[in-house]
């Protein structure tokens, strides 16, 4: 029996797992084929579909396009993609920003489940996923709420991986290496891949290297230097160090599989420009020096997953996922332990896909998950807080005439518990949500997605009560928050099929309960940092994205292709007043030479200035991103191949700071920079 086929006709969402997966050889991503390529399917959906049969705006990286944007960092990796940017706070934590919206707002999961880690807490703490273990990487803009739960209310960044095998190659035993470095930040570093098994079991390992320095920069760190001796050049304390390895093992049965993977995942960073003061002696003029802070994160991860098809009665087939979490960093002063975060955490999904009930088809669920959140230390301003979730879905899909349609359903509920004086809060949050896709002429279609979605308040907006050094405020929560809600909508016009490909969305957001921190005026007497509080007030977002892909010329050696892309968000609250850390406009070109043996492209990304701002922000200036790369397949035989990959980042070494980052005025990106990629495949 070939396993492949067999697990591929498991049910619609493994199916739509494995139709992805099967195609690509490594989790060292590779260049397709200029042959015909098998269709990309987006696997965190529990019904088989490609990104053009979804009416959500859906993005998905892969092969050729993951290998040329894969960083240090999950938000790096996708910060040029389509509606979305990335917080920047240095080189070691990255987090998506999605439509301009971000943290609470964008879950981060890996193979279906949260990451488990705190970085939604704040952006200088790190996703714990390593891009380089990626299979295909699944950007969800907009709610995904029913799926995924209130935490997901302004999209879902889903990172697939082979860590727990479901299926075993067919010779055997496959596997790949990579070695790789850069030149701005000295970059040096090295993956491995191994896959193997039969057709009753699979197995999985891989293992993770990189180090970095201080990153190289065009001028001085500071926008705005107040001395000429300011430091400029590198950025300080921007180096890292992550390491992550994963084993997985699983059987697989006539009509059933499980499998169960361990996983870990260490990073040692430091925080550009994150310094605190400290005075040395007990004399009131002894001088005060300033130390680095360095986070040291540790993560340790158990992931179970298993499934059973042609199930008797009205249970056509079942899919359960467990992922369990022991996390762990602490934020070092120089060589002192400041503050300390752990957070003990598991979440479970399990998704039941029933026979046809008249037109219907779908999938209904329960999800449940239970967080331990600490952090002890001086600048601890969230107290311990215990927090219990649990959700129930359903999503139903039908045709009706010419349109393809799907409804679904979600209601949540979820408690927290402070170690503190504070008291429980508990919250229900209720979402439901429409769909469709209608072809029009051939090759076109339109597509709908509206949501009226409901978000609960997480527990820093309920708790906080302290300095946060990372955004240099005194944080304040409020007990009284109530749920947020929001209406959404897309329209999107596409064209899929011929030469010529393109796609235009707009969007809106409405937000009844906008939660936010806003700034009381007032200011903190010990830590002299200014007060801000969560509080809540109607807001709305609005934008648009466009994206055109078109062959320029065919030869009998390759092809020419030509990409464009733009996007744009506003978002206001009712008094008028911008909200913070706003994308800008953005538009930008590549063009593309491809063959069997050779990718090469050039590439320039324009970001406008920012000066829609919100209170006491300041504005950020444009600039042009150019990039150039080049993957060469070397040579192939027999299964064996080796794939040298160039690239070029700011090739015009502009001062580029994101308006979406919270240190943009002290810590540019970097600058321009030459990395190498050279992977064995066999």
């Amino acid at each position: 029996m070939n396993s492949k086929r067999y697990m591929k006709a498991f049910d619609p969402a493994l199916g739509a797992a494995l139709a992805g997966l099967a195609a690509a050889p490594a989790a060292l991503a590779q260049p397709p084929a200029a042959g015909p390529v098998e269709e990309i399917m987006v696997i965190g959906t529990p019904h088989r579909a490609s990104p053009s049969e979804l009416a959500q705006s859906v993005t998905v990286l892969r092969d050729a396009d993951l290998a040329r944007v894969q960083s240090n960092t999950l938000g790096e990796t996708l910060a040029a993609e389509l509606g979305v940017n990335a917080s920047s706070f240095g080189a070691g934590a990255s987090r998506p920003v999605i439509r301009g919206l971000a943290g609470a707002r964008v879950r981060t999961l890996q193979d279906g489940i949260d990451t488990l880690d705190v970085s939604q807490v704040s952006d200088d703490h790190a996703v714990g996923i390593d891009p380089l273990v990626a299979e295909q990487i699944e950007i969800f803009r907009g709610p995904t709420t029913l799926l995924y739960g209130s935490g997901a209310i302004g999209g879902v960044v889903n990172t697939v991986t082979r860590r727990i095998p479901e299926f075993a190659p067919e010779n055997g035993i496959e596997g790949a290496i990579q070695l790789n470095g850069d030149s701005a930040s000295a970059a040096r570093g090295a993956a491995l891949r191994l896959d193997g098994g039969s057709q009753s079991i699979a197995w999985h390992v891989d293992a993770a290297t990189r180090e970095t320095d201080d990153y190289d920069i065009p001028g001085f760190a500071e926008a705005d230097p107040d001395e000429p001796d300011a430091a400029r050049g590198r950025l300080e304390n921007s180096s890292t160090e992550t390491s992550s390895y994963a084993g997985g093992l699983s059987w697989l049965g006539t009509s059933s599989f499980v499998g169960a993977a361990l996983s870990g995942f260490d990073s040692n960073y430091g925080l550009p420009g994150h310094h605190h003061e400290h005075a040395e002696g007990e004399e009131a003029e002894a001088e005060e020096e300033a130390e680095v802070v360095r986070i040291d994160l540790r993560q340790r991860r158990i992931d179970l997953r298993g499934g059973w098809m042609d199930l008797r009665g009205p249970i056509e087939s079942v899919l359960m996922r467990v992922g369990l979490n022991d996390y762990e960093h602490t934020e070092f002063e120089g060589m002192e332990v400041g503050t300390v975060f752990t957070n003990q955490a598991y979440e479970g999904r399990i998704e039941l896909s029933h026979r046809p009930l008249g037109a219907w088809n779908g999938t209904f669920g329960l999800q449940f998950g239970e967080r331990e959140f600490s952090a002890i230390g001086e600048e601890a301003y969230i107290p311990p807080v215990d927090t219990r979730q649990l959700g129930l879905f359903v999503l139903e899909h039908r045709e009706l005439g010419a349109w393809d349609l799907s409804v679904g359903a979600r209601v949540e509920t979820q408690e927290h518990k402070p170690s503190t004086a504070s008291p429980t809060v508990k919250d229900t949050a209720s979402s439901v949500s429409f769909s469709g896709v209608r072809p029009l002429a051939e090759g076109y279609a339109l597509a709908v997605h509206a949501a009226l979605a409901q978000r609960t308040p997480v527990a820093e907006e309920l708790f906080a009560n302290g300095p946060h050094l990372a955004s240099s405020t005194f944080e304040v929560g409020n007990t009284g928050l109530g749920v947020e809600t929001s209406q959404h909508i897309d329209l999107g016009l596409r064209k899929t099929i011929g030469s010529l490909t393109w796609s235009v969305t707009a969007f809106r957001t409405r937000f009844d309960d906008f939660i936010y921190l806003g700034e009381t005026g007032a200011v903190d007497a010990e830590s002299e940092l200014g007060i801000f509080e969560y509080t809540q007030q109607n807001a709305s977002f609005h934008g648009l994205e466009a994206e055109l892909f078109v062959p320029l010329h065919a030869t009998s050696n390759g092809e020419f292709d030509l990409r464009l892309m733009a996007d744009y968000v506003e978002g206001k609250l009712d008094s008028g007043d911008y909200l913070p850390r706003l994308p800008p406009l953005r538009y930008g070109a590549r063009a593309q030479y491809h063959n069997d043996r050779l990718i090469v492209g050039i590439e320039s990304m324009r970001h406008a200035r920012q000066d829609q701002l919100a209170a006491f922000e300041t504005p950020t200036g444009g600039f042009s991103m150019l990039s150039a790369d080049l993957d060469w397949l070397i040579s192939e035989n027999q299964g064996r191949a080796w794939r040298l990959l160039l690239r070029g980042n700011n090739l015009l070494d502009e001062d580029a700071r994101r308006s979406t980052s919270f240190i943009k005025d002290i810590a540019p990106l970097p600058g321009r920079n030459f990395s190498v990629s050279l992977r064995a495949t066999f």
